[in-house]
């Protein structure tokens, strides 16, 4: 599986998770921009997390290992810098961000597990 495959995936999810948020606060006027930035922040997380251990599937163990938590350091620490940023400096609805950033980081994680499994039952198939 390549990084377009899972590009390609990402993005039906990326839709599907717009209309599904914008449909559950279609009658509020508030909290739109919130949501927005909930979902594209979750979905970078996921491109980036795909990226970087599509990177570090096919090198030695050690070296996946540090993708690994190296990624995870790496993600960690820009969700949290951007969530401060967002939330202190550009005064947005906490729980209107929050919950739909936590929702899009679930869906985008499942689908970055399904696309490792892929690749390593190919892999394994393959030897």
């Amino acid at each position: 599986m390549s990084f377009f495959s899972f590009f390609r995936r990402s993005l039906v999810l990326l839709f599907f998770c717009a209309a599904v948020a914008f449909a559950a606060i279609g009658w509020l006027e508030a909290g739109k921009e919130e949501v927005l930035w909930g979902i594209g922040i979750g979905y970078g997380n996921a491109l980036l997390g795909f990226a970087i251990l599509r990177w570090g599937f096919d090198k030695s163990h050690q070296q996946f290992m540090i993708s690994i938590y190296g990624g995870m350091i790496l993600r960690f620490l820009l969700i949290f810098s951007l969530i401060f940023l967002l939330i202190v400096a550009f005064k947005m609805d906490t729980v209107t961000f929050l919950v739909s950033l936590m929702g899009s980081y679930f869906v985008f994680l499942g689908l970055e597990i399904f696309q490792i499994l892929q690749i390593a039952v190919t892999q394994r198939n393959s030897k």
